[in-house]
Parts: structure tokens; C-alpha cells; sequence
């Protein structure tokens, strides 16, 4: 529904951020016609060099710049008739832009779904009542002959010929007499339909309105009762009344009438089991952190929260009470998972306890899904909405919680720009809403441990578990002591003596399976065992890996991909042979051990196919599979009752990175993977296969020793001054041209060691990244570290104050690959 727009002063000239990697907003002139309607947040038409562009107005000096009065050009047009964001998202763009080193104009293009049109490109025309109604109003006469004249317009060129205070009204009014068609641009004016309100008042004025209609009482009870606005078509079937009815009681204004957006059904996205959850009573424990949790989303006042407790714990079931709370102070919540794997079983939750309020916001959705869900959004249709890192940015109206679940999620890290945190804008954007981040992991983050620590988060503790109540019983097999039948080859699955047996007696008992294999496609490489051809990248210079089942070759980091050969390109022998393995490669050594089970598969490719993530979970959770073989988007989040076994394939995934991370990521990986297992009335196992059984990290795992992990982990950060105990940005140089990359770094490293800030700043490198080429690009990389965030930072931008196509500052890095 459109809202009346605030009256200011008009303005003359504009800052204008456009979609490029400029470091400031452009500024151009206001031409009068359009000045009433500038303001901060529409988006405009305005020329940039030779093109067209629309871009957004972030603010409205009150002179130009100094010197270029003469030179400014002006805006072509303003297609936003109010501004599109709410004002703390806004003041999130800004604090996006600075912290992160990243322009604004691409934050405020990454706020926004891919295609949403202006409201000033809809074009309008006459109908034949239009056309002949007897207009005495001088405005509507205008109106009117404008609209004979020019036929079918845009709004923003009615806007420019006839514009003034009371043109949107008059369109609105007009529409809703059938005096005007408005047309969405593209031809989707199909997917709108009228809906209808009532407006604040009292019920029975609204019912003596009415007259001496039935059928008009009736539909102000059914709307009295509803408690929100509902479309022409939903009045007319629930009360059994014509749309003569609904349009004499907008004219007598009983009701209001605007245009809504005609909702797209979503179940392809969710898990389509429609059984609801019994209600259940609370554990102490449970409610306990639930009083605490609601509590602090009553206050109205921005607090950090940390929920905690081992997996298995029921946190989920806190943070929707918490949920409940905020909307019952008729505030918004926003939920965010590290992937859009976990989005449908929590989106079933959610619906079942807020229904028709629930939206969600993900790349896997359509764009006109997308769309329609942001509108809803925006609207204030929807009040719960869940998705990834980007669904921070959700324009909820009144946000009074926002849940950031498996806080400790590198996921939540954005790898292109703008390099956000979606963990750490989370709390900024609550902070700007007075509204209460709630961080929530049984595996939480270095910083967040430290943050409770030093008292800056509210700690919420669940102490007990679901089902049986016991963590599963952790087994460690040594694959270098492993015996073997035959001969061990290049590529084998590990799948130890001990697993087997562990896999047949899960099975034996009717339970399920749960195989972690932390690589997608058949085979990391196929290998030439004649002349040792790896078929590695053109472009990166790295291996391909082997999809078997689509008969391809494909880089995992560029994308490029080719097809399998039959024989080796280079040496021309029939000896190409996988090298090591991945998810389908699993899945056939799986299927000839288990033939009678029933398998599937979650990975990355799973996920890209739409609703294929939710279509496999949702076999897996009702029991039509037996045994799922996925990547790390299966360790976390997921509630399986009737998974006794979980096992990780080779434990030592992260643990060879050169990261200062790799260990914290081991951890947190075999820890979220052992809570999928027990959840149900028996106890569960946790089979660990490993080379590495004496790493502490693994040994923690094994123990259930979360304090020694930190605390050993936490030794090692601060002795060699890494996060949380500093701050970190990485430099990171990309040339096609190796020695004009390496002599490019070197240049930024030398300018920040020269600089001023750089006396309480630490420097490492520069040096080539760990993946040197990708993309047929070679990379160095040059890191900082500093105590003080702000130093670091600003050192940043005073080596790098533009934005470069050869250049990524990342702030606060969580890959340094």
C-alpha cells in the first residue's frame, strides 16, 4: 500500500550512488519539475559518461560541490515515487560502505532484489469510463486531456507534464473508480489484484456506513475478524458478495482500496509435509533462557544475546518463542541460516506457528518469487522472514529480533563486494533498530566466545539434550593402522571395517545414516597414470575435478569446465584414473556395500536445482532414505530423530589449510556433525576416521572437551596476535601479469609500512596467495593486523582509497585462501 510522502523543502541537487565501483556518490542538478520528489532513498535516471543508469539518491546538499556548479548534469528523471528502504537500512548502506571498504552504490544494489520495477516506469491509459466522465475539477480535466492526447504513458512523464501534490491520489482514486488501467512494465500487470482494509476507526461507525446492506456489514465483520487487508476475489468468496459491494463501500470510504501483489506459491522451496509439531513443555533449562530471551526482545533496547549449549539442545525452540514475543509487540524478526539448505525445514516451522507471516529471501528462489517475498516484506505482509546472509538486509518493518543461527558459519561471509559479514551487520542493524541480535551455536566463534567473555553479549545457556539426552558416543578409527584385504589404490574410499559394521547395524535396526564427505563430484581429479596428466584448469592452474555423473571436468573455482575424455589428450593412453574422492563416488561405493538401502545425496549441486534441497531432506526426514551423503551443509542445523550413526569420511578436511582458522573449522565441523546423530530414543554413534587421531582439535571432539579446545585454540591466537585478539584486512592483488602482480603489492606494502598509522599495525607477507592462480589471474596477498580495528582500517584506505578491479580489500577475512 503506498504511504503519503512527508512534506520537505525541495530540493536542488542530489548525491547520486550508482552501480559502479566508484569511491563517492556522483552529485547532479534537480530540474524543478521533479524536485518534490527527490528524496533520500528513491532511485533515479541519471547519465553517467555515455550511458543511463539507475542509481539512488543517498543524500540532498544544499550546494554543490565546490567549483563544479557549471559542470553538473541533471537528473533525467526520479522513478520512485517514496523511497524504497526504510531509514535504518539506509544508515546499514552507509556503515556497509565505510566499514567494508566497498562503494555505495553496489551495497545499495546488493539491498535490493534483482528486478524490481519502478513505480514511475508502470504506464497508464484511459479507460472508455475514463475517457467520458465529466470532470469538474480543473486538476482532473488536465489529467484527463493529457491522457487522450498522449494514450498509454508512463507515470513518470504524467508526472512531468501534469505533476503536482495530488497526482498519486488522483491515480489511486481513479484506478479504484475504473477510470485508469496501470500496466507493471514487462507485462506483468496480471500477477496484481485489487485488495481491500478497513482503516482505523470504529467498527460500529463502520458497520452504520453501511446502510441498510447485509452484504456490506458482512464484509466489515470479515475483515473486523481478520485483522488484515485481504484481495477483492478472498472478500467476495468468503462472504459470498458481488465486487459491486466491495467498490461502493471503498466509495463511501468504509474501506480502503490499493493494489497488492498476487502471491506465488513457494512449496517447491519448503519441505512439503504438513503434519504439525505437538506443543510441548519446556525444560527448566529451556525455560529459563526462553524468560531471558523474551525479556530483553521486550525491553525495546538493542542487546547482543549469545545462546549456547551443545547440539541437540533445543535452541531452535527458544529463539521462535523469542520469535512469538517480538510479534506480539507487533515488531519483525529475521532469521539467518549459513545455508539455504537449512531454509526449508525452518521455514516449515515457522509457518506452522505464524503461517501466512512467514517469507523467505534466497538466491534459489525465482525472481519473481524473490520479488514478490520483499514486497511482502517491505509491506508489512510478512513479519517473519528467514534466509542467508543477505536476508539482514530485509526491509522488516519495526525489527525487534534478529537470530543469527550457527553464528560461527564462515558462510555468512560474502566472497565478492561488497565483503560483508551477515554475523556482524546482524548486530549493527539491530543496534540502528533498537531491536535484539541473538547469536546462536553449540560450536560458537572465537569472537563470540570472547565477546561473552568480556561481558559484551548477554550469555542464554541450555544445559540438557533432546531425546536420549546424551551426546553420541564418539569412535575414532586410525586410518593409518587400518588393515586392508587388497592392495590400497589412488582414489579409494576410506570406509574402515569398524564403519561397516557400524553402518549394517544401524540399518539391521531400521535406523538412519548420516556420511560426511566434504568434496562434491566423483573425484577431486582424474589422473593419467601414464604420463601423469592432472587435466588441470586452463585458468586457474589447479586440477578439475571429475563429475562422473554429468560426464564433465569442472573447476570448483572458476567454473570452467570441459568433457571427459575418453583417452589422455596429452599422451593419447586409455589410463585416466580418479583420484581421490567425492560425493558421487561415495554414493557408488555405498550402493554396491548397501544395495538394499535406499541413498541420497546433499551437496552443492543438489542445492542449485530448485527445491532439490528441500526434496531430499524431506525424504531423508520421512524416513524414505536411509543413508545421506552430503557435504558440511549436512553437519548443522538438521533435526533427524531416527539418525543413530553419523560418521565423517576423513576428519581431516580443513586441518592441512594454511588458514589460522583451519583447526576452529575442524572442530566446529565433526562437533555439528556428531549432534545430527541420538536425537531420537536411542543412543547415537560418532564415527571420526582419521590420519591425524592426537590433533587437539580432533581430541576435543572425541572427549567432548569444548573448554580445552577454546582454551588451546585461544593460546595459539593470541601468542601469534591473530582474531579475536586483532583486527585483520587482507590486500589482495590480481594481475594476468605475474611479475606486474607481485611489483604491485609490494608498492601497497611498502606505502602502509611507511605510513604513520603503521607503528601499532603487524604485517605479514606480501606473498603469493595460497591458491596463486585463479581465474587466469595471479594473486599476492598482503595482510594487517592491529588491535585497534579503526587503525587497520584506516590504513586501508589511506593505501587503497579507490576501488581497483586488481585490487580486494577484505575486511575482517574469513579465508585467506
Amino acid at each position: 500500500m503506498r504511504t503519503e510522502p512527508p512534506t520537505i523543502e525541495a530540493a536542488g541537487y542530489a548525491a547520486v550512488a550508482v552501480p559502479l565501483p566508484l569511491p563517492e556518490p556522483l552529485t547532479y542538478r534537480v530540474p524543478r519539475p521533479w524536485r518534490t520528489l527527490a528524496r533520500i532513498g528513491v532511485r533515479v535516471r541519471v547519465p553517467v559518461g555515455r550511458r543511463r543508469l539507475v542509481g539512488w539518491i543517498v543524500d540532498l546538499p544544499s550546494a554543490p560541490p565546490a567549483g563544479l556548479d557549471g559542470e553538473l548534469r541533471s537528473i533525467e528523471s526520479v522513478i520512485d515515487f517514496e523511497p524504497l528502504l526504510p531509514d535504518d537500512l539506509m544508515r546499514l548502506a552507509d556503515f556497509t560502505a565505510s566499514y567494508y571498504a566497498a562503494p555505495i552504490g553496489e551495497v545499495l544494489k546488493t539491498l535490493l532484489p534483482g528486478v524490481l520495477p519502478a513505480w514511475g516506469d508502470r504506464r497508464v491509459e484511459l479507460t472508455n469510463r475514463g475517457a467520458l466522465a465529466d470532470c469538474r475539477d480543473p486538476a482532473d480535466r488536465t489529467l484527463q486531456q493529457f491522457l487522450l492526447e498522449r494514450g498509454r504513458v508512463a507515470l513518470t512523464e504524467v508526472w512531468d507534464e501534469v505533476g503536482d501534490a495530488t497526482l498519486l491520489d488522483r491515480i489511486d482514486r481513479w484506478r479504484e473508480r475504473g477510470h485508469l488501467r496501470v500496466h507493471e512494465p514487462g507485462g506483468r500487470s496480471a500477477r496484481y489484484r485489487q485488495a481491500v482494509e478497513l482503516p482505523p476507526g470504529e467498527r460500529q461507525s463502520q458497520l452504520d456506513a453501511c446502510g441498510r446492506s447485509p452484504a456490506g456489514r458482512a464484509v466489515v465483520e470479515y475483515l473486523g475478524a481478520l485483522g488484515r487487508p485481504a484481495t477483492v476475489r478472498e472478500v467476495r468468496d468468503e462472504v459470498g458478495c458481488s465486487a459491486a459491494v466491495v467498490r461502493r463501500l471503498v466509495t463511501l470510504g468504509v474501506l480502503r482500496s490499493f493494489t497488492q501483489i498476487e502471491a506465488i506459491d513457494l512449496a517447491r522451496h519448503r519441505l512439503q509435509e504438513d503434519a504439525v509439531t505437538a506443543p510441548f513443555a519446556l525444560r527448566p533449562d529451556q525455560a529459563a533462557a526462553t524468560r531471558e530471551l523474551v525479556e530483553e526482545v521486550r525491553s525495546g533496547c538493542f542487546r547482543p544475546c549469545f545462546l549456547g549449549g551443545m547440539t541437540g539442545s533445543g535452541k531452535t525452540e527458544v529463539y521462535l518463542r523469542g520469535a512469538a514475543a517480538a510479534l506480539e509487540e507487533e515488531r519483525s524478526v529475521v532469521i539467518l541460516v549459513p545455508e539455504i539448505a537449512l531454509v526449508p525445514a525452518l521455514a516449515r516451522a515457522l509457518q506452522e506457528r505464524f503461517r501466512d507471516r512467514v517469507a523467505m529471501l534466497h538466491s534459489n528462489l525465482g525472481s519473481a518469487e524473490r520479488r514478490q517475498e520483499w514486497e511482502r516484506i517491505r509491506d508489512g505482509e510478512a513479519q517473519v522472514v528467514i534466509g542467508p546472509r543477505s536476508a539482514v538486509f530485509a526491509p522488516a518493518r519495526n525489527l525487534g529480533l534478529i537470530v543469527v543461527d550457527e553464528e560461527q558459519d564462515g558462510a555468512y561471509k560474502q566472497d565478492t563486494r561488497p565483503r560483508y559479514s551477515g554475523r556482524d551487520l546482524a548486530l549493527v542493524r539491530a543496534q540502528t533498530s533498537a531491536a535484539t541480535a541473538l547469536l546462536v551455536s553449540a560450536t560458537p566463534s572465537l569472537e563470540t566466545r570472547l565477546n561473552v567473555e568480556r561481558g559484551r553479549y548477554r550469555e542464554l545457556l541450555l544445559t540438557a539434550r533432546v531425546g536420549v539426552g546424551a551426546l553420541p558416543e564418539a569412535i575414532l578409527v586410525d586410518l593409518r593402522e587400518e588393515p586392508g584385504d587388497r592392495p590400497r589404490r589412488p582414489g579409494d574410499v576410506a570406509f574402515s571395517r569398524l564403519l561397516v559394521q557400524e553402518m549394517e547395524n544401524s540399518l539391521q535396526h531400521g535406523e538412519q545414516v548420516i556420511l560426511l564427505r566434504n568434496r562434491r563430484g566423483y573425484s577431486p581429479q582424474l589422473l593419467c597414470r601414464a604420463c601423469g596428466e592432472n587435466m588441470a584448469c586452463e585458468d586457474c592452474g589447479l586440477p578439475k575435478s571429475y563429475h562422473r555423473r554429468e560426464g564433465r571436468l569442472i573447476c570448483h573455482y572458476c567454473g570452467g569446465h570441459a568433457p571427459v575424455p575418453r583417452v589422455c589428450p596429452e599422451c593419447g593412453e586409455d589410463a585416466l584414473q580418479p583420484i581421490g574422492a567425492g560425493t558421487e563416488r561415495v554414493e557408488e561405493e555405498v550402493r554396491k556395500r548397501f544395495p538394499e538401502a535406499a541413498v541420497d545425496v546433499l551437496d552443492r549441486d543438489t542445492t542449485r536445482r530448485v527445491g532439490g534441497a528441500a526434496a531430499v531432506l524431506e525424504r531423508f526426514r520421512s524416513g524414505r532414505t536411509d543413508i545421506l551423503i552430503g557435504t558440511q551443509m549436512i553437519s548443522k542445523g538438521h533435526h533427524f530423530p531416527n539418525v543413530a550413526l553419523a560418521a565423517v569420511l576423513t576428519a581431516d578436511s580443513y586441518l592441512g589449510f594454511p588458514d589460522f582458522r583451519a583447526a576452529e573449522r575442524s572442530y566446529a565441523l565433526l562437533t555439528q556433525l556428531a549432534g545430527r546423530a541420538g536425537r531420537g530414543e536411542r543412543a547415537g554413534r560418532f564415527v571420526i576416521q582419521t590420519y591425524h587421531p592426537d590433533h587437539y582439535a580432533i581430541q576435543a571432539v572425541l572427549n567432548n572437551d569444548d573448554e580445552a579446545f577454546a582454551s588451546h585454540e585461544m593460546r595459539f591466537r593470541r601468542t601469534f596476535h591473530y582474531p579475536p585478539f586483532t583486527r585483520m584486512v587482507q590486500l589482495v592483488v590480481r594481475d594476468r601479469n605475474r611479475d606486474r602482480g607481485r611489483s604491485r603489492i609490494e608498492e601497497l606494502a611498502a606505502a602502509a609500512r611507511r605510513h604513520e598509522l603503521s607503528a601499532q599495525v603487524r604485517f605479514s607477507g606480501p606473498a603469493p596467495a595460497p591458491l596463486e592462480r585463479l581465474k587466469g589471474q595471479w594473486r599476492f596477498q598482503f595482510l594487517m593486523r592491529s588491535a585497534n580495528g579503526a587503525d587497520v582500517r584506516n590504513l586501508a584506505r589511506a593505501v587503497a582509497p579507490a576501488p581497483a578491479a586488481d585490487l580486494t580489500v577484505d575486511v575482517d577475512p574469513q579465508d585467506l585462501m
